[in-house]
């Protein structure tokens, strides 16, 4: 196997563990080779390039204090890692010898992380795994056992999963998470802007109406004073009135009727309240009844609502158009200002 093959595919599967761990010594001082190894190159007797079939995966061993290594074949498959048993045997370390299964081979230490092995003139550059986790490798030993590479045991293929896909899905959560808090974030940002938004344009339109009212020109007011004292002393008036004061009803037709006799009276009055805000129906019909003075008992009867209800729109209209708590009072004079 080319050596920078090797190298690049044992960087890959040593990065998709993830915990790290540390290099022991023996009891004498000497290293020791408990724990995860991974091939990180193969030399054949000629100083050439490994045999072809070592080019498409690298080998895995795990040592145990007890002499047993466990063998297996890593394959790197897109973002997956899958795993082949190999084989499970007896391994003995004696000075520069090296004997495993039977099989002696001249053995190597390079440093502390590092280890040469030669068999049959083959020499396997082996490095210490800082990243396979005590999981991963008790999961290694359980496949091992139960499935060794043998004539009478089929070949296995597994693809790692326990500890990566439980990482990935955690990933997966926190990134679901931060991209719904960005979400969040952008959302709350664009309901503030579009609040500040709304609050600069009724600002202006009631700056507008008041601004209206003051530089309105005397012989106007004059007008429009004697136009709503006209309205107030008609006959249509007198008849609303009547009704309302014996507690009857308003039919849909007569609220229409209601909002044309008071256009012709007040022609900004219905354009002036929507501009401030997005009024419901009944909210609508409470302002039209307090532009013609009706009292807030008597629109609880005309509504069909409890006087406290009457009492809470005045106020939640107030504080939605002038952004601060206020009174019904306060709202009916406003209205009358219109």
């Amino acid at each position: 196997m080319r050596p920078f093959m090797l190298a690049a595919l044992s960087m890959l599967l040593l990065r998709a563990f993830a915990l790290p761990a540390h290099p022991e010594r023996g009891a004498e001082g000497t290293f020791s080779v408990f724990g995860a190894w991974m091939m990180v190159s193969e030399i054949a007797p000629d100083g050439k390039e490994s045999p072809s079939i070592y080019t498409q995966y690298t080998r895995c061993k795990i040592y145990d204090p007890d002499s047993t290594y466990y063998s297996v074949q890593l394959h790197a498959v897109g973002d997956e890692m899958m795993m082949i048993a190999h084989e499970m045997g007896r391994y003995r370390l004696n000075d520069s010898v090296y004997i495993e299964n039977g099989r002696e081979m001249p053995f190597e230490w390079v440093n502390d992380t590092t280890f040469i092995t030669t068999f049959q003139g083959y020499k396997e550059t082996m490095v210490r795994s800082s990243t396979i986790t005590t999981e991963r490798m008790e999961e290694i030993r359980e496949l091992v056992r139960k499935y060794p590479d043998s004539a009478n045991s089929p070949v296995k293929h597994f693809v790692f999963s326990t500890t990566e896909r439980q990482l990935k899905q955690t990933n997966r959560f926190f990134l679901y998470i931060i991209i719904g808090m960005g979400i969040l974030a952008v959302g709350v940002a664009v309901y503030v802007h579009r609040l500040r938004q709304r609050k600069r344009e009724v600002e202006r339109k009631l700056a507008e109406i008041e601004e209206e009212r003051t530089l309105r020109p005397e012989v106007v007011a004059d007008a429009m004073k004697l136009v709503e004292s006209e309205f107030f002393q008609s006959d249509y008036y007198i008849a609303l009135r009547q009704r309302i004061e014996q507690g009857g009803n308003i039919k849909p037709s007569e609220w229409k009727e209601l909002e044309q006799q008071l256009k012709a009276v007040y022609p900004r009055f219905g354009s002036s309240l929507y501009g401030l805000y997005n009024l419901s129906p009944t909210e609508y019909q409470l302002c039209l009844l307090l532009k013609i003075r009706t009292a807030p008992a008597e629109i609880a009867t005309v509504l069909n609502k409890d006087k406290s209800t009457i009492s809470s729109i005045r106020k939640r209209l107030y504080k939605k158009v002038f952004g601060k708590e206020g009174t019904g009072k306060d709202w009916d004079e406003f209205i009358l200002s219109l």
